[in-house]
């Protein structure tokens, strides 16, 4: 397209993004953010020869509607309907998944290295490719961002990484690079060219002429370089330029919804609770790796910010930082997203559970998160987590079990992993006597009893109230549901007592967690030797599964909804 209509298509694009997602859900400021970016390098690129590597993903809306998606981005994050980001199996276009940061460098240099390795051995070398990363400045505060930047200085490796600066994750950023940005352009040219970067910038990320200009300059040059944009995180939709972390993402039909009480979340609980626990506890710190608002340590921080600190997307260091905090009489309380946690895996095991200090995980969006979809889901971090020496797992189902779980972290002095889910809780009020007796608050709970049960449903966290909505469907069906906050003290509890005590023909497991590897699996592994007694498991299969609503879709996929309970019982009961 000629230059002139450039700025019109930006214009379409921009209205269209907007009115889809105000309709559909989804992230909102940071596309519109990227509105300019993304139409500039669709214009300047060679597709498929070049690629573009979306740092998260989660502002790859517009890339897109421009790669043949525009009549389907009405269906994303829907069950069946286009990925939230990138997806190499959804389009040609999409070179990398992503979905978690900072890996945009590394995947972008290991595309031209491979490049590079293979002209060499064909007989007819092909014109160099250049491969884009497009980070933004939360994403270069991981340290995956700098061992690509090392190993990236005098590689020669055709990587333009174009840095989108904008002060902003979901919350404003913080740290050494942040400061930088916005007080020292002089020192930010210097530190990038010392990285072997050709540096450009900084640029107007808004101003379609500069953008397009310097863009192609870049292009033309071989070798690694760098292009430094600013940009304004929802940028032509005035309350998410005003709100920005309030407009990250948008609910579904946000124009149309008429005013309700928002209904209370996990982490409003866990946020409420965190506080009351600092008032009275002075020893008591707070970490959270960029989500203070969305996780909801964002209270403690603003009413103890020597306490509460956000160390920027950085799960390694968050994990070790706690661990250094603990040897000190200090009692952190970590809190990150069990998808997350995967990345700091390392850290938990060598410098927290081997040393078996006090450091509290509280673990977000444990099991299915919906519409986020795989690089999302918290499916593993019981499974991860149970093998570890010295690690009590705990999996509330209410707001009276996580306040007795946070409270037994703090009396505990050792690891303690406290696992819960994204979305509503349905009983979001705690009583003062969990947090007083809280070995008694997590003891296992019978939900249900039939004095001739021969079938027991066990069950922990977020499955135990799927499980009580089950039990309205199996009316006239003698059977015992036992709801196990402990979990990694389960299998011992259940050796121990109620398996040798009732004589259970069927146990059915159930956990928002995968099967292979977890929690059920364990409990099976303790009573092997009963013969007599079957064994079923429902949860999380071995595979990762896609996005759409956990209610409507993802639990019926998974075969653990309320209904497949039900439906095990029965089966169970013929």
């Amino acid at each position: 397209m000629p230059h002139n209509e450039l700025q019109t298509l930006c214009d379409e694009l921009r209205d269209f993004v907007t009115q889809s997602v105000l309709e559909s859900g989804g992230h909102f400021s940071s596309n519109l953010g990227v509105i300019e970016l993304t139409v500039a390098l669709h214009h300047t690129l060679n597709f498929p020869h070049d690629a573009i590597v979306w740092d998260v993903g989660h502002q790859a809306y517009p890339h897109k509607v421009l790669t043949g998606r525009r009549d389907q981005l009405r269906s994303i994050r829907s069950f069946k309907g286009i990925s939230g980001f990138p997806k190499i199996e959804e389009s040609e276009y999409d070179a990398f998944g992503t979905g978690h940061s900072s890996t945009a460098i590394s995947a972008a240099m290991g595309m031209a290295a491979a490049h590079n390795i293979l002209a060499k051995t064909t007989a007819q070398p092909t014109p160099m490719p250049t491969f884009v990363a497009v980070v933004g400045d939360g994403a270069l505060t991981a340290g995956l961002s700098y061992e690509a930047l090392n190993n990236l200085f005098e590689s020669n490796l055709n990587v333009l990484v174009i840095l989108n600066d904008n002060q902003m994750g979901i919350d404003p950023n913080t740290g050494a690079l942040n400061t930088q940005l916005q007080t020292n352009p002089t020192g930010v040219k210097t530190w990038f060219e010392w990285f072997g970067l050709a540096y450009q910038g900084p640029v107007d990320g808004h101003n379609l002429p500069e953008l397009l200009t310097a863009l192609g300059n870049l292009y033309q040059q071989p070798g690694p370089k760098l292009l430094h944009i600013k940009t304004i995180k929802g940028k032509g939709y005035p309350a998410a330029e005003k709100e920005q972390t309030k407009w990250h993402s948008a609910a579904k039909y946000v124009k149309i919804e008429a005013p309700t009480k928002p209904a209370r979340k996990w982490q409003d609980v866990f946020g409420d609770l965190l506080l009351e626990l600092a008032n009275e506890y002075p020893n008591l710190a707070g970490i959270t790796p960029a989500m203070p608002s969305s996780c909801g340590m964002i209270h403690a921080m603003n009413q103890f910010p020597d306490r509460f600190l956000d160390v920027g997307i950085a799960e390694q260091h968050a994990l070790t930082f706690a661990a250094g905090m603990s040897t000190q009489g200090l009692i952190p309380v970590v809190n990150i997203y069990s998808s997350f946690l995967q990345r700091g895996y390392d850290q938990y095991i060598h410098d927290i559970a081997l040393q078996n200090l006090p450091v509290i995980l509280c673990i977000d969006r444990a099991g299915l998160v919906g519409e986020d979809g795989p690089t999302h889901h918290g499916a593993f971090d019981i499974a991860f987590l149970l093998c570890i020496p010295n690690t009590t797992l705990i999996a509330p189902r209410n707001a009276n079990e996580l306040a007795a779980a946070l409270q037994y972290g703090i009396d505990a002095k050792k690891p303690v992993a406290i696992r819960y889910p994204k979305g509503n809780i349905a009983e979001s009020t705690w009583d003062k006597n969990a947090r007083n007796q809280p070995h008694y608050a997590l003891k296992p709970q019978r939900l249900h009893h039939a004095d001739s049960a021969r079938i027991l449903l066990i069950s922990t966290g977020r499955a135990s109230n799927l499980c009580l909505e089950a039990h309205s469907l199996l009316t006239n069906i003698p059977f015992d549901h036992i709801h196990c906050a402990m979990v990694s003290q389960t299998a011992d509890h259940i050796e121990k007592g109620i398996i040798n005590v009732i004589g259970y023909e069927q146990i059915i497991t159930v956990e928002d967690g995968c099967i292979q590897g977890g929690w059920g699996q364990s409990i099976a592994a303790k009573i092997e030797h009963r013969k007599d007694c079957k064994v079923l498991h429902l949860g999380i299969p071995a595979a990762f599964i896609e996005h759409g609503n956990n209610e409507e879709d993802l639990y019926l996929l998974c075969g653990y909804s309320p209904k497949d309970i039900a439906e095990a019982v029965k089966q169970a009961a013929q």
